[in-house]
C-alpha cells in the first residue's frame, strides 16, 4: 500500500524509526534484521528492503536478509563432577568440622576475631562455621587447615551398600532394605556403646 492509499482510507502512517507522521513517500528498510517503514530522512539508516518475488506457482521465494555474524556456540556443558578440580572430587569436609576448627583455634590461643583476620573472612562467617550453621567452601577450608594446622578435608568415602539377601527366592523391596539398614545402624550403635 502506498502513502496515498493510506491517506484515502484515513489512516496515518508513522515512521517506525523516528515516530513522526510520514507526509510524502515512505521506504521499507531493514535495520538490524527488522523490516521497518521509514520516512525519507530515516531511510538512510537501513538497507533497502526488497519484497520477495512470487514464483509461477504462487510461492514466495525467501529474500536474503542482511546477516550478522553469529556468536560462537558455547561448549556443551560437562557434568559438574568432571569440571571440578580433582581435590574437590576426591575430598570431603570432615563431619565434625565445627569442633575441629574450634579446638584448633583454642590450641593456638586465637579468638574468633583473630582467626577471621588471619583467614581474611568476616567474624560472622567464622562464628556460623563454628556453630555448624555454615559450611566453609574449599578455599576457606584449605586456608583454615594451613592457619590452624588442622585436617578438615578428608578423602571421600563411599557409603557401604547394605547387605541384601533374598531368602526363599523372594524379591527384595525398599522396605526390606530399610529394615536391614536400620538393623545395621543399631548394631553399629551397640558396638560404639561397648567401647
Amino acid at each position: 500500500m502506498g502513502a496515498v492509499l493510506f491517506r484515502r482510507l484515513g489512516l496515518i502512517l508513522n515512521c517506525d524509526i523516528c515516530g513522526r507522521q510520514i507526509r510524502g513517500a515512505y521506504s521499507r528498510v531493514v535495520v538490524e534484521g527488522a523490516i521497518m517503514t521509514a520516512c525519507s530522512s530515516c531511510a538512510r539508516l537501513g538497507t533497502p528492503y526488497e519484497e520477495p518475488k512470487a514464483t509461477h506457482i504462487g510461492r514466495l521465494l525467501p529474500t536474503p536478509r542482511p546477516s550478522r555474524p553469529l556468536p560462537p556456540r558455547p561448549a556443551p556443558p560437562q557434568p559438574a563432577d568432571s569440571r571440578a578440580p580433582r581435590e574437590i572430587r576426591e575430598l570431603d569436609l570432615a563431619d565434625n568440622y565445627p569442633q575441629i576448627i574450634q579446638k584448633g583455634r583454642k590450641k593456638h590461643g586465637l579468638s574468633q576475631e583473630d582467626l577471621a583476620m588471619k583467614v581474611k573472612e568476616r567474624l560472622s562467617i567464622i562464628q556460623k562455621i563454628e556453630l555448624g550453621k555454615m559450611v566453609p567452601d574449599m578455599r576457606l577450608a584449605r586456608t583454615m587447615e594451613h592457619v590452624l594446622r588442622i585436617k578438615l578435608l578428608v578423602p571421600r568415602s563411599e557409603l557401604p551398600a547394605p547387605k541384601v539377601t533374598a531368602s526363599g527366592g523372594k524379591e527384595v523391596t525398599l522396605a526390606d532394605i530399610a529394615i536391614i539398614h536400620k538393623k545395621d545402624e543399631e548394631e553399629a550403635a551397640e558396638g560404639e556403646e561397648e567401647t
